[in-house]
């Protein structure tokens, strides 16, 4: 009974908390799918490093996880844009959205916010440089298949809805879905990090991996990447493990490991850049989630 009270205690003051920026930033989401149109991110995305620039940017302000943008990756891909741009998109999407970032600086603080925004731009820059090297001096290396016709993103991951809606999307609506598909990930990202904190004594990872020595950036990545959270759930986790004793570095580089990973994305982003892409993909994202969170560490 006292694990109880003290869970229900813990769940409601971090709820109070953070329900005004979530909500904040299901607003802001809806805004950006109202009035940004993919028909004009499209447009400006080609190929080479600016545009590879640009199409980071895009992946960090259109709302939803990597499986929701999936499509409009293989959109980029079919109006010729080369796997440096495509890549470059589906890193930045999952590590930084309008939600997520507006959460984070709620949540955990401006240096969390900022250093999640640089790592999403800067590490979905150079993985699009290791494919855009790729494709140019290995053109048969990735092995990609021949493109198939355009499907969308089932229910498999984030909720993601397979219909497109009819007529012109309005605000309102929008801002409903976002909270009906948001919302559950929500409360279960409060719930876990609700019953870490209570059920987890706060001398654990100190005293058994430490705060910030090499076990402890290990482990935040092993835990995280397999993990896979979706828009928002990682950032009460990541609050509760802070709590607990774990240090900034190896805290941040499991908020980045633990987005990075669904299944179903990994497996529709190997008909876009291949098997052995997909290899290369996953590889740089446990490389990535580490050096981001050994380099914060620092700071």
């Amino acid at each position: 009974m006292p694990y109880l009270t003290a869970f229900a205690k813990e769940f409601l003051n971090l709820t109070w908390m953070v329900l005004p920026y979530f909500l904040g930033g299901a607003a802001f989401g809806a805004a950006l799918d109202v009035f940004v149109k993919p028909e004009f991110a499209l447009k400006h995305l080609g190929g080479g490093w600016l545009s590879m620039a640009k199409a980071s940017v895009l992946g960090m302000v259109m709302p939803g996880c990597s499986c929701a943008t999936m499509p409009m990756a293989d959109g980029l891909r079919r109006k010729g844009a080369d796997l440096g741009t495509v890549t470059s998109f589906l890193l930045a999407s999952p590590l930084v959205s309008p939600q997520t970032l507006v959460l984070t600086w709620a949540v955990l603080g401006w240096k969390f916010t900022l250093a999640r925004a640089l790592a999403a731009f800067f590490g979905a820059m150079m993985v699009g440089s290791i494919f855009l090297w790729l494709e140019k001096n290995k053109p048969g290396f990735l092995d990609i298949p021949a493109p198939a016709p355009e499907k969308k993103c089932s229910s498999g991951c984030c909720g993601v809805k397979a219909e497109e809606e009819a007529g012109p999307r309005k605000f309102w609506p929008v801002f409903i879905d976002i909270l009906k598909d948001l919302a559950k990930y929500f409360v279960i990202g409060m719930a876990i990090a609700s019953l870490l904190t209570v059920l987890i004594p706060p001398d654990v990872i100190p005293r058994y991996i430490g705060s910030s020595g090499p076990l402890a950036y290990l482990a935040a990545v092993l835990l995280g990447v397999p993990l896979y959270v979706c828009e928002g759930e990682e950032i009460p986790l990541t609050l509760s493990l802070l709590k607990l004793g774990l240090g900034n570095g190896p805290a941040f580089a499991f908020l980045l490991g633990s987005v990075g990973t669904c299944i179903p994305t990994m497996i529709m982003s190997q008909k876009l850049i291949g098997r052995r892409g997909l290899m290369i993909y996953a590889a740089w994202w446990v490389f990535f989630a580490f050096g981001a969170g050994v380099l914060f560490g620092f700071f």
